[in-house]
């Protein structure tokens, strides 16, 4: 839908508004609740100060435009036009910028926070939620986010090419599947935050806090990351290069587990030779290695939800502390394979909408071999070892959780 010029009421409020930040006599502070100006041509229009909670801008065009320390609690500009536009010092918290155009606007010290919405109901019961500023799809393409609050907020699958973050508070902020290459996180708050599948090519992360952070199957050899808070964080340390290929591969990966299988592609390695390759701490969930020939390859804690390893050589593999929740290793070479820690539980599956279905999958090890495998201290939930190949696996300490088949076979 076209954007349209906005209506003499419309008209009318922005000069009044103008004329009381002129301090001209007429002049009336533009104060709405819940109004709508969608899709509308607002280009370089000034509405420092003004009083806009749960108004709705989608679709419309704001280029230029001035929002200086405006109260925009919950205020929807999904898809709007807002290049170069400021938003300095502004309360957002709460706002939906789904897809909206953002190059080169300012957000200096805004407040993009989760904003509380109460909703009423019935017999007089109030229900209170936290709702995040939704930034996912965005284009931020060199916005200056400098010393802003964006705790909690989605920005997946956006694009912050050369933005700045310096100084901004992101803890727990989602940035999967975002390209962030080139911004400069320098001294930003990120603890807890996630990276996954997300660029980073000449990001600076200088003196960034990124305790906690998810950063699985990120590059970060061209990342400046001096000074940085790593503690606890997961990430592929030492950069273990692998093949150009696999690494688009992993890159692919990334963008469709972020986007939910809309865009990339899913990482199948089937029938490839990847002896002693190291996948530590990347997210491969769902990836297909059917009889892929990956002995002694390392996957030390990474994230392989739903991954199948059907007929798979993994003699001597490492998957340490590694997710294994669903994971299928049906005629499997597992020889020698350790497995320390590891977490090989039952998934359950939810559908479309988020919904409970009922259904648990959990993972198969079906006429796999485990010879002198060790699963010390790792926790195997419902798997049914009747046919596998079981002499002198070493289950010290490991939780066995309703699994069959072992009678008689420990040891």
């Amino acid at each position: 839908m076209s954007v349209r010029l906005p209506p003499e009421p419309v008209v009318w409020a922005l000069s009044r508004h103008q004329a009381y930040l002129n301090s001209r006599p007429g002049g009336v502070r533009l104060q709405r609740r819940g109004e709508d100006f969608a899709d509308l041509k607002l280009d370089a229009v000034v509405l420092d100060d003004a009083i806009l909670p749960g108004c709705s801008f989608a679709g419309s065009s704001l280029k230029g435009a001035q929002f200086l320390r405006a109260d925009l609690f919950g205020v929807d500009f999904s898809r709007a036009d807002l290049s170069n536009t400021m938003f300095d010092r502004a309360d957002l918290r709460g706002a939906n910028f789904l897809m909206a155009k953002l190059k080169q606007t300012s957000f200096r010290q805004a407040d993009l926070r989760p904003g509380q919405i109460v909703r009423h109901e019935k017999e007089g019961d109030e229900n209170r939620e936290d709702v995040p500023v939704n930034l996912s799809g965005a284009n931020l393409q060199e916005a200056n986010l400098g010393h802003a609050h964006l705790d909690h907020a989605n920005m997946s699958n956006s694009s912050a090419v050369g933005a700045t973050f310096v100084g901004a508070s992101l803890f727990a902020v989602n940035l999967t599947g975002a390209d962030l290459s080139g911004a400069d996180f320098s001294g930003a708050r990120m603890k807890e935050t996630s990276f996954v599948g997300a660029n980073l090519d000449g990001a600076k992360l200088a003196g960034c806090d990124l305790r906690g952070a998810n950063l699985r199957s990120v590059d970060l050899s061209g990342v400046d990351l001096s000074g940085a808070n790593l503690q606890g964080a997961i990430y592929r340390e030492g950069q273990a290069k692998l093949p150009p290929e696999i690494e688009a591969m992993l890159a692919a990966h990334g963008k469709w587990i972020a986007s939910n299988g809309l865009e990339g592609e899913r990482a199948v390695f089937s029938k490839m030779k990847l002896p002693g390759m190291d996948f530590s701490s990347c997210d491969l969930r769902a990836a297909v290695f059917h009889e892929t020939n990956l002995a002694g390859a390392f996957f030390t804690k990474s994230q392989l939800l739903f991954t199948s390893f059907i007929g798979a050589d993994l003699r001597r593999a490492n998957f340490d502390q590694a997710s294994l929740g669903g994971a299928n290793f049906s005629g499997a070479l597992l020889a020698g394979a350790a497995l320390r820690g590891a977490q090989l539980v039952g998934v359950e599956i939810f559908n479309a909408l988020n919904q409970k279905t009922g259904k648990v999958i959990f993972p198969r090890f079906d006429n796999a071999d485990l010879t002198g495998a060790d699963l010390r201290g790792a926790t195997v939930e419902g798997v049914d070892f009747a046919g596998v190949v079981f002499e002198k696996v070493n289950f010290a300490g490991a939780d066995l959780r309703q699994c069959t088949g072992l009678r008689g076979r420990r040891g």
